[in-house]
């Protein structure tokens, strides 16, 4: 199997606010588009020619797609993921083809054993599969599996499953007429589930194995993240540094950048061209610094930290562990930050922020995320109006590309900001904003008169 299918084109309204500015493969996960981290763990399980698909803001998978000699891009506009596989394959002369959702973070290793499973099993098709855990079953596509096969697969089910998709799959041209078969509202439902009009993938495969076909299941060992919520963004960014920090073995410093002497690092470092750690730097772990980055004047790294090109972090601010900061962006002067950090932000004077921050916003001095309750509980969050309480992040903020804040504003735990907003200085906000909105705080004075014969005289 040499041929890869990447489907991009879903809308991704669960994560909203970013969704509203980009096509989720197009997300950068530790500075990395999500896309572009799939391709490259595809080379490597042996994957030599990709067709990336999309349709939702597809001028930005375009030109990912575009800077990859052996990515082919295809534009489709078609209700579901069944009937673009079956559009593409149509079309091309392969027997054998492998299916990746392009939302997903995985690694090579399980597409390797994904791949020659398959092969040694002479099966039909074959799903990479994740122990469900914690996750919740309503969540996903999710299947129950005996020995090495799938029994069942199940559309957001209630309970009663063992594992959930991940969106993987090795498929032959004798799955071709179940894929024919699927309806545009899937039928592999509990009683009493509502479904969505799509005519899903996972659909496809139910009706293969109740044609009396075998999908070989193969369960998952090395990462896998699904960024469908903004939280998953914070987690799928730990659990990529987290990879990085178990594979690094040695300090790797260009030639041109420095280390100042002063600088107190306790892990590795990792800096490209013309990168400075200047004096006073405290790094508690490894750290990954791209070209021109500026690290100095006493910034404090509390653990393993991504630090795009062109960024510059100083005067004794202090960057949270698990941290990404992206390109071109700026933290200084007493501030903290922790989380993710999109291309060209910044924060500043004194702020204190927890959660993801769109590209190009600006945290004005003193702005101040809470992230500890007085009732000590997580916030609950609505998902297209559904009750949430996030495994990870429930009280992390949550800023849209193109947001400011004014000086004093403090967002409370949880609070999700859309695309184009705006909040006010002083501001108290408590819920989510709408996007393309501002807030501003009223301020009643009262003026009255004052002087030595009022006080003290």
């Amino acid at each position: 199997m040499k041929t890869a299918i990447i489907l991009t084109g879903g809308r991704g309204s669960k994560l909203w606010p970013y969704n509203l500015t980009r096509n989720k493969a197009a997300l950068p996960i530790a500075n990395v588009p999500i896309l572009t981290r799939a391709l490259q763990e595809l080379r490597e399980a042996g994957i030599e020619n990709f067709i990336v698909v999309a349709d939702y803001k597809e001028d930005q998978v375009r030109a990912l797609a575009a800077e990859e000699a052996d990515v082919r891009f295809e534009k489709i506009i078609l209700p579901g993921t069944a009937p673009v596989v079956e559009k593409i394959w149509s079309e091309i002369s392969e027997e054998d083809l492998l299916v990746v959702y392009g939302d997903v973070l995985f690694s090579s290793e399980d597409v390797k054993r994904l791949l020659q499973e398959f092969k040694s099993e002479k099966m039909k098709a074959a799903a990479l599969v994740q122990p469900l855990g914690k996750e919740t079953p309503r969540d996903w596509w999710c299947a129950d599996v005996s020995g090495e096969r799938l029994t069942a697969i199940l559309g957001h089910p209630r309970d009663n499953v063992s594992h959930r998709l991940t969106g993987i799959y090795a498929l032959r041209k004798e799955v071709l007429p179940a894929i024919r078969k699927t309806p545009a509202i899937p039928h592999a439902i509990q009683i009493g589930m509502m479904p969505q009009e799509e005519a899903e993938l996972a659909e496809s495969l139910a009706i293969f194995l109740q044609s009396g076909g075998e999908v070989l299941s193969v369960e998952t060992k090395g990462i896998f993240v699904d960024v469908d919520k903004p939280w998953h963004i914070l987690e799928a960014n730990e659990a990529v540094i987290r990879t990085m920090a178990e594979e690094i073995r040695a300090d790797a410093i260009h030639p041109s950048a420095r280390v100042d002497n002063s600088a107190i690092i306790d892990g590795h470092v990792v800096l490209g061209p013309h990168s400075v750690v200047g004096p006073r730097v405290i790094v508690h772990g490894d750290l990954w610094a791209g070209e021109n980055a500026v690290i100095t004047d006493g910034a404090i790294l509390d653990g393993h930290v991504v630090v795009g090109s062109d960024t510059t972090i100083q005067r004794y601010c202090q960057v949270g562990p698990f941290t990404t900061v992206g390109n071109r962006c700026f933290v200084g002067h007493g501030a903290e930050f922790e989380g993710v950090m999109f291309d060209n932000s910044y924060a500043y004077h004194y702020g204190e922020y927890w959660g993801v921050l769109g590209a190009y916003s600006d945290l004005g001095a003193a702005t101040v995320c809470g992230n500890l309750r007085f009732d000590d509980a997580q916030t609950v969050h609505r998902v297209k109006g559904r009750r949430e309480i996030p495994r990870t992040g429930a009280n992390a903020a949550y800023l849209g590309d193109y947001c400011r804040t004014g000086v004093n504003a403090i967002l409370m735990p949880g609070v999700k900001v859309g695309p184009y907003s705006l909040i006010g200085s002083g501001t108290i906000v408590q819920g989510d904003v709408p996007e393309r909105t501002s807030i501003y705080a009223e301020q009643t004075q009262i003026k009255r008169d004052w002087g030595p014969e009022k006080y003290g005289w």
